[in-house]
This record gives C-alpha cells, sequence and structure tokens, in this order.
C-alpha cells in the first residue's frame, strides 16, 4: 500500500505522513515545491512528487502506485468542479480505491461551501471515502491568526461569545492515519472536535496566562473583519470563505463536542491550553 499525502507540508499533512510512517505505510508526499519538501522531509523516509490542482499533467506522476489518498482542499481553490475534480477523475482512472478527505464541520447542512461540492464528487466517482469533518483547528492561530497576535497581541475574528469545539490538527492526522490504515472506515463521516468548546474570551485568558503577556479578542464586526482580511493582503475569494465560517462559527455552529477523537485514538483530544504550551514559539516576539 502506498499512500499520496496532499498538503504534506501543511499543519495536518505533515503530522499524517508521521503517522503513516509509524505505522510503516510507503507514503508519497505531495509538494508545490520539491526543494522546499527535500528540506522539509530530509530526516523522513518519504517519496516527494510535485503537484499542483491546476496543472493537470502533474496528476499521472502523482498517482502513478497510489492505491489511497490523504486529500486537503488548498484554501485558495474555492472552485471545486475547476480545481479539484479533474485530480478526482484522474484518481479513479488509475486505480486510487480510497480517499480520506478533511472536510468540515456542519458541512451536512451547508450546500454553499467548497467542502461540500468535494465530497459530493468524491461520492458519485465511487471511491471508498472516509470524510473527517474537523471543527476549527487550533493551529489556524499560529499559521492564519499568527500576524494578529505576534504583531498586535489581539485575536481578530468576528464571532461574538459564541463557543468552539477547537481540534488540534495531531489529533486529526492521527484519525486519518487510522482511517487509512484500519478497517471498519470505509464511507463513513467522522465529526472530530476537541473535548470542550470555549469562546474566544476563554483562548485570550488562555494564551495570556501561557505566553506570559495579556492577548486581547477584539470582535469586530462581520464587515469590518472582511475589509480588514483584504486591506492585510488576503485574496478576495478566500476572505469571503472566512467570513462565512465565522458568520456561521457566530450562529454557534462551531460549539458541537463528540467524543469520536477520544473514541477513534483511545485517548483524550489535546486540549487548548496544550496546544499553546506547545506552540509557545509561534508566538514569542
Amino acid at each position: 500500500m502506498k499512500v499520496l499525502v496532499t498538503g504534506s507540508t501543511g499543519n495536518i499533512g505533515y503530522y499524517v505522513v508521521e503517522e503513516l510512517l509509524k505505522r510503516d505505510v510507503k507514503v508519497k508526499a505531495a509538494v508545490t515545491s520539491l526543494d522546499k519538501g527535500k528540506k522539509i522531509f530530509a530526516n523522513l523516509q518519504v517519496e516527494l512528487t510535485a503537484l499542483d490542482f491546476l496543472k493537470q499533467e502533474t496528476f499521472s506522476r502523482a498517482l502513478e502506485g497510489v492505491s489511497k489518498i490523504f486529500l486537503m482542499r488548498p484554501p485558495h481553490l474555492a472552485k471545486p468542479k475547476n480545481d479539484i475534480l479533474p485530480f478526482l477523475q484522474d484518481a479513479k482512472k488509475m486505480g486510487v480505491e480510497q480517499i480520506v478527505f478533511v472536510s468540515l464541520l456542519g458541512v451536512e447542512k451547508n450546500p454553499v461551501v467548497p467542502h461540500r461540492k468535494i465530497e459530493v464528487f468524491i461520492r458519485e466517482l465511487g471511491f471508498q471515502y472516509t470524510f473527517l469533518r474537523p471543527s476549527f483547528f487550533m493551529q489556524n492561530l499560529n499559521t492564519t491568526h499568527q500576524d494578529d497576535i505576534l504583531l498586535r497581541d489581539e485575536l481578530f475574528m468576528p464571532v461574538g461569545k459564541a463557543k468552539t469545539s477547537f481540534v488540534d490538527t495531531r489529533d486529526i492526522a492521527e484519525v486519518a492515519a487510522v482511517c487509512l490504515t484500519e478497517e471498519g472506515h470505509s464511507n463513513q463521516a467522522y465529526t472530530l472536535t476537541g473535548g470542550e468548546a470555549i469562546n474566544y474570551y476563554k483562548v485570550a485568558s488562555i494564551m495570556s496566562e501561557v505566553l506570559g503577556r495579556k492577548i486581547t479578542y477584539k470582535n469586530p464586526g462581520i464587515f469590518k473583519f472582511r475589509r480588514s482580511l483584504i486591506q492585510r493582503g488576503t485574496p478576495k475569494e478566500f476572505a469571503n470563505v472566512m467570513t462565512m465560517l465565522y458568520t456561521m462559527t457566530k450562529l454557534g455552529t462551531a460549539q458541537t463536542v463528540t467524543g469520536t477523537v477520544e473514541k477513534l485514538l483511545n485517548r483524550k483530544p489535546i486540549t487548548f491550553r496544550q496546544y499553546v504550551e506547545s506552540h509557545r514559539n509561534y508566538f514569542q516576539k
């Protein structure tokens, strides 16, 4: 068995690579830059392959010899029929059997988001599938929102007092590895959350305690949030997706807590405080 891991240098994919290697699985790590990939995976036994979802000529080499795929949607790609479907069609032609796809919490109730359309494509093409529907990643804070915290000591998202059941991407990755290597997970959809739901005032409080400086939750309005994202250089389509997701969160859609991570991994999910403690270097000035 060989697994193609897309988004392999990202905050889920890298951990998926590690978890699969622990299980002695052959890994083909898809990267946008082979030079960057060689540096990131210098100490890991992986096969590197260049993959660009917008360049069909990269598909056949990436898919060669692969029986399973861990699929991440690149966040800047918002038109799945053009961006992802051609890749999935080629994967089917080349004999890929199973896809584990990182989807979105509540996607079954939201036909508008790209993740929902990708789920439909995977089903219609006849793959064995496992859809992972995680709540908001804890690691969004040290990636998407890092500058807000590092440079401005603030959390800048329009969520009000709504709670979010944050999940650590390391837990998502381990669940993905389980689904790719163990029986009983075909044609399943798993909602993945942390062990509790907290609001952003609590997030700011925990981060302030761990980091030793005041982090403030700003709670801007929806339109100010979107406008500020675009002014700070976020592509308009990505800003629209983020605004939509946070609007849904404000309405309470991200507060669900499930026991799925604990059930699949036989341990408690990583807590938000544990996440901040292990990632404090991302937020140190």
